[in-house]
């Protein structure tokens, strides 16, 4: 028990060292840690080298037990109903081993199989929560709706979702909205119902008790707007 409480300080103080050295180099990479670590105080004292850090990162990725308890302790500390703002990105890959690699959205247009990989971050704490990775022809809201599936594990309860205008889409806002889903998302000015919405706040917008306390670039209203969305239901005949 003692030589194993020994181990987890020792993983600790590497993990620290590593992480103040990303932050006091601004994200150099890894190999110039050790030089770096001369005239820097850390708390692992010797060297960390590419072995030693090597070795570190696969004794934390096959530790599957406490990167789960690990982020159960990040959701605890969130409270009820957060805020997570999601983020994705789709990575091509040659690798023939990867059971999650598709052929779908494929921003690279190298005609390779895909791989989603998404995120998603405590607005408030500003740090990431999860990490999840799914097909790469999964549409975003299904991945979403998947990636909220996973974190029931998590015990976060009906969390709102944050995206930007990549999710932007009337098809997106009607599956969030089928699915009882919060979500929050930067939606295109130039959409003709949202321009007007804009249009009519705009008086609103140009008074000081609009703008936001701690950034005066940065005006906000709300305002309720009904809007109807439309979907074709497929439906099949004998097989037709």
């Amino acid at each position: 028990m003692t030589c194993d409480l020994h181990s987890v300080r020792v993983m600790a103080a590497k993990i620290l060292s590593i992480a103040r050295y990303w932050i006091g180099s601004g994200g150099n990479t890894l190999p110039r840690l050790d030089g770096w670590q001369v005239m820097h105080s850390l708390p692992y004292c010797e060297a960390i080298t590419e072995d030693v850090y090597g070795d570190l990162f696969k004794s934390v990725g096959r530790n599957e037990d406490g990167v789960q308890r690990y982020f159960s302790f990040r959701a605890d500390r969130l409270g009820p109903a957060p805020v997570l703002a999601f983020d994705s990105t789709t990575i091509s890959t040659w690798s023939e081993n990867q059971s999650e690699a598709r052929q779908g959205f494929n921003k690279a247009g190298d005609g390779l199989n895909t791989i989603k990989l998404l995120t998603l971050y405590s607005v408030r704490e500003r740090e990431p929560l999860a990490f999840a990775k799914q097909p790469g022809n999964v549409p975003d809201v299904i991945s979403i709706e998947n990636t909220l599936k996973q974190l029931k594990c998590l015990n976060l309860e009906r969390p709102l979702i944050v995206t930007d205008n990549g999710y932007y889409s009337e098809e997106n806002m009607m599956k969030f909205a089928l699915r009882n889903m919060k979500f929050l998302t930067l939606a295109d000015p130039n959409v003709t119902w949202v321009r007007q919405t804009v249009d009519a706040l705009r008086q609103t917008l140009a008074s000081m008790s609009s703008t936001c306390p701690f950034d005066p670039s940065v005006c906000g209203a709300t305002a309720m707007r009904m809007h109807e969305f439309g979907r074709v239901r497929q439906r099949s005949r004998n097989g037709k």
